[in-house]
């Protein structure tokens, strides 16, 4: 009989997915970068990408920008009124250079950050401050640099990090990869930009709909997935995905959630699942088609077994066609046994992998059934019924 070993793949532990529930009004703040300069359009740059970002997950109401190229950040200061006019929820502040670059200091650089924060907090609004950006000058890098790290320590939970993705390690200048005149980010660092902004979670992540887990195992009856989830506001769809190699996905399920509050166990059973290495994960979509995904299950492939695929009777009871199964390269036993457990026939063959085809002759031998079996040199047997018929 053939032996199935069942592949369990290691649990993984999702992120928390989200679902929408509050939409922010955004104000920006900033000089040159802000605006946009260095991205081809304005929805390359970090506030464009911003905003298009948090409008797909359905957490942005409106984005307002108030970059003026060139200005510093006494500017910001002036505008502050306006900002506030607008009753924002969130104001993210973003002068990351000129200041210094035009020989300021860092004191009065960070006197006026301060006075933005504070004020925009005071309001009772949430304010975020960047740090400031490497450029190619030769006096002014050491400024940028003590510039980063004092906004670092002044403002350590409301931060964007927009320093240390566009420097070249150990230098003050700004990596060529990632920006196009060696101040303002190209479209890439604009990407690494917006991607800051996001990390220092300026824009808050909603309450979580609590995912635990997502497992999977390979059975006889196919890949088995399994996964918790419970969701308190809204109805919520899950879609399994399947890949080949990690990259094309396609949907081979779909389950509504049940949106009670309670804890549910779901579970979906790919009988069609591939002996090849397989990647498995879940789009979720909420009722207001906020769509997220959790990370990536991977099952290697189904190891390779000895088997006897087919036995063809070809010469009455002379001879037998046999389809052999086998994991590797390798000298192999064939042997013969009647039901008294006694050995008819015997003899060795050389096959390659995956399968081999063997025309095997008979001794003469009375009709009834026999027992063909496999048996490779590392100890692995296989084992069929053979039928010699009158």
């Amino acid at each position: 009989m053939r032996n199935i070993t069942s592949i369990i793949a290691m649990v993984i532990l999702l992120p928390a997915l989200t679902t929408a529930q509050t939409k922010y009004k955004v104000v920006v703040l900033g000089s040159s970068t802000a605006y946009g300069m260095g991205a081809t359009v304005p929805d390359s740059s970090w506030v464009g990408r911003t905003k298009s970002y948090y409008k797909s997950t359905h957490q942005l109401d409106t984005l307002i920008n108030l970059a003026v190229p060139g200005s510093y950040t006494d500017s910001g200061v002036k505008l502050l009124p306006m900002a506030l006019g607008y009753n924002p929820d969130i104001v993210l502040v973003n002068f990351p250079s000129n200041d210094l670059v035009a020989g300021l200091g860092v004191p009065l650089y960070m006197s006026n950050l301060r006075i933005m924060y504070n004020t925009v907090t005071a309001a009772g609004k949430r304010c975020f401050i960047s740090t400031t950006q490497p450029r190619t000058d030769p006096f002014a890098g050491p400024a940028l640099k003590a510039g980063r790290d004092s906004v670092l320590t002044e403002f350590p939970g409301n931060y964007m990090q927009f320093y240390d993705p566009l420097v070249i390690p150990h230098t003050y200048n700004p990596d060529p990869l990632y920006v196009v005149d060696g101040t303002h980010p190209n479209n890439a660092g604009h990407r690494l930009l917006f991607q800051a902004v996001v990390a220092s979670q300026a824009i808050p992540a909603p309450l979580p709909l609590v995912f635990t887990g997502f497992s999977g195992q390979r059975t006889e009856q196919g890949v088995v997935l399994d996964w918790s989830a419970s969701n308190t506001a809204g109805s919520l769809d899950f879609f399994i995905e399947r890949s080949g190699d990690g990259i094309v996905y396609q949907s081979i399920y779909h389950i509504e959630g049940l949106s009670d509050g309670m804890t549910r166990q779901y579970s979906y059973t790919d009988q069609n699942a591939p002996a090849g290495s397989s990647f498995y994960r879940i789009r979720t979509v909420t009722d207001g088609n906020a769509t997220t995904y959790s990370n990536v299950l991977t099952l290697d492939a189904l190891a390779a077994s000895l088997t006897i695929q087919r036995i063809y009777i070809t010469g009455g009871r002379s001879g037998f066609t046999t389809t052999i199964g086998i994991p590797k390269d390798e000298i192999f036993r064939l042997a013969i046994f009647n039901t008294a457990g006694i050995r008819v026939k015997q003899q060795s063959y050389t096959g390659r992998a995956p399968a081999v085809t063997l025309d095997v002759s008979l001794p003469s031998l009375p009709a009834g059934i026999y027992f063909l079996q496999i048996t490779t040199s590392d100890g692995q047997r296989a084992t069929k019924p053979l039928s010699l018929l009158q």
